[in-house]
């Protein structure tokens, strides 16, 4: 291995960590459930957006990037699905805004489910990931790789991911922050629900074109 493979593996990292730390739906969702619900939850959800993104990485690494060039149609519906998942859960939020905390059950093992599928559907209904990797991927990573250069792609990106969204977790499930959730929980679910309502309506703006 020389040095390029291993500076080619850093800027892949880099720029994935700039990615997965800029605020989106996969972020909120996370961090919303860190501190509204426990630190297991919040790693369930955080496990989910994990596993999405890797199925992204992977599709995009064996070609998803040039199907979506050559279809636009498909990408276009997938980001109209995608948006209207993210207005379903910015309903949500509204809905139970005005909701009490509901009392930390450790056993609830069906929540922890639940929160996995919600990390895991935000960020597979976000078909932008694609977009976001086919670029990374053509600035710093070319075409026609052998299969081991790509498996150590991907464990790059899995490391980013899990240690990222691990430190979200136990910022956001900390004493503090929990504490001040319980006390403005109203407005700070009126204020997630807003974003992702903005990420959905951005997403539903390609069903102008889908329709055209």
């Amino acid at each position: 291995m020389n040095s390029s493979f291993w500076l080619m593996l850093a800027g892949i990292a880099a720029v994935n960590l700039m990615g997965a730390a800029s605020p989106g739906p996969a972020f909120f969702v996370v961090s919303r459930t860190a501190v509204g619900q426990s630190r297991r939850a919040g790693l369930a959800t955080a496990y989910g957006v994990v596993l999405a993104t890797m199925i992204w990485a992977f599709a995009t690494i064996h070609g998803l990037a040039l199907l979506f060039e050559r279809a636009p149609w498909l990408l276009q519906l997938l980001q109209v699905l995608g948006g209207a998942y993210l207005l379903y859960l910015a309903f949500q939020a509204f809905r139970h805004a005005g909701d009490a905390l509901p009392v930390p059950d450790p056993e609830k093992v069906t929540d922890l489910g639940k929160a996995f599928r919600r990390g895991f559907i935000t960020n597979l209904a976000n078909p932008k990931i694609a977009v976001f990797f086919g670029a990374v991927f053509t600035t710093v990573y070319g075409p026609g790789m052998p299969e081991w250069i790509n498996l150590a792609v991907l464990l790059v990106i899995f490391a980013d991911e899990l240690v990222w969204y691990t430190l979200v977790v136990f910022a956001f499930s900390s004493t503090p922050a929990q504490a001040a959730y319980g006390r403005a929980k109203r407005w700070i679910d009126r204020g997630f629900g807003t974003l992702l309502g903005l990420f959905g309506l951005r997403l539903l703006a390609n069903l102008r074109a889908l329709l055209a």
